[in-house]
């Protein structure tokens, strides 16, 4: 059993801390905060109280012995020296994204992570959801959607609804303050925009980003609303937008030559029992093209656990593997690393004018 140490009570998500607690090969040794009184008052709202260790500090969650593997919960801005005390420590490290504020300090900590040995993950639920390993089988399958063309995503929701009875969002939230989450809705929705991209794309590097026409920034310059165009060998294209501005969407559609894989509860499904995406074939109009007679077949994938708990159950496995004398798996840290210098680029595009961003990596 891995022993966690989350750092950062304030800003544990219920769901996240659901999926610790019931992940069969990870437990919650303790949590810190700035206000052990804060740890404490979590702890009972999730039924731990007693249960779990609660610190006034982060280094005393570090240097618990029974803490394995360190949660950095706290906001992108405090993310680079906690990665380094806990990797310097023995510590491996989920990180919630987006993971780094700028190129020099991704380096550091994918350094840091490498150095000590200890493996390196992102909190991007999504990955590794039965669901999405489903949609990974079709995409292999050549008679499915045929030869990929273009990926289309948009995540976003409402500020202030979001943030009803809770204060003002877009003015109080850490999400839209330059001293804690500088990429705003860039990091916090994008991320998984990019990411899905990234993973239907096989997580091929894109040849260049352009941000679109219209990116939305507050009086602290964070971005509340961006979109951007992601190229690819070949002429495939990636398409993403994200905001704090308007309703909920959370979609994603995967386009081919002979088909679509559409989905539009992208990162958080419906229902924790069961989610599913539409699989088009077949396309085309009939009788004087009055109806469209494309095919569409909805499948359906049943959940024995939630996609946070899969998540944490993975990367236990991955912890354990290294105490048994294994290695750091790099897909992990190279995914992250992939996704972060692409927002990082379209985050350049949109502050120079929308101009293409060329990448290297």
């Amino acid at each position: 059993m891995i022993g966690v140490g989350i750092l950062g009570a304030a800003n544990i998500a219920n769901k996240n801390i659901l999926g610790i607690t019931l992940a069969d090969n990870v437990q919650v040794v303790a949590v810190g905060s700035r206000d052990k009184a804060k740890a404490e008052a979590q702890l009972e709202r999730c039924g731990l109280a007693g249960a779990v260790a609660a610190y006034g500090s982060y280094d005393e969650v570090v240097g618990d012995p029974r803490v394995d593997a360190v949660y950095i919960t706290l906001p992108a801005a405090l993310h680079l020296p906690w990665v380094r005390k806990a990797a310097a420590a023995g510590k491996h490290v989920l990180v919630e994204k987006p993971v780094a504020v700028d190129g020099v300090e991704l380096d550091a900590m994918l350094a840091a992570c490498a150095d000590a040995g200890v493996q390196l993950m992102d909190g991007t639920m999504w990955s590794h959801s039965p669901r999405t390993e489903r949609m990974a089988a079709i995409l292999r399958d050549p008679a499915a959607v045929g030869e990929l063309k273009a990926v289309t995503s948009a995540f976003t929701f409402y500020g202030k609804q979001i943030a009803a009875g809770a204060g003002d969002f877009l003015k109080n939230d850490v999400r839209v303050k330059k001293d804690c989450d500088p990429l705003g809705a860039l990091g916090d929705l994008g991320w998984y925009c990019v990411r899905g991209i990234l993973w239907a794309y096989g997580f091929e590097a894109p040849t260049s980003v352009t941000a679109h026409a219209g990116a939305a920034f507050n009086e602290e310059g964070v971005p509340l609303h961006i979109g951007a165009t992601l190229l690819f060998s070949g002429g495939r294209r990636g398409h993403f937008e994200c905001g704090f501005d308007r309703a909920l969407t959370q979609s994603l559609e995967v386009a081919g030559t002979l088909g679509t894989i559409q989905l539009n509860d992208f990162v958080i499904p419906r229902s924790v029992k069961q989610s599913s995406f539409v699989v088009t074939g077949e396309h085309g109009l009939r009788d004087c093209d009055t109806w469209d007679a494309t095919r569409r077949d909805e499948v359906v994938v049943h959940l024995a656990k939630p996609q946070e708990v899969c998540m944490w159950e993975r990367f236990g496995g991955l912890v354990q593997h290294i105490q048994s004398g294994g290695q750091p798996d790099a897909f992990w840290p190279r995914i992250t690393e992939l996704t972060q210098r692409v927002l990082f680029a379209v985050e350049r595009s949109a502050r120079e004018g929308c101009r293409e961003v060329r990448l290297s990596l």
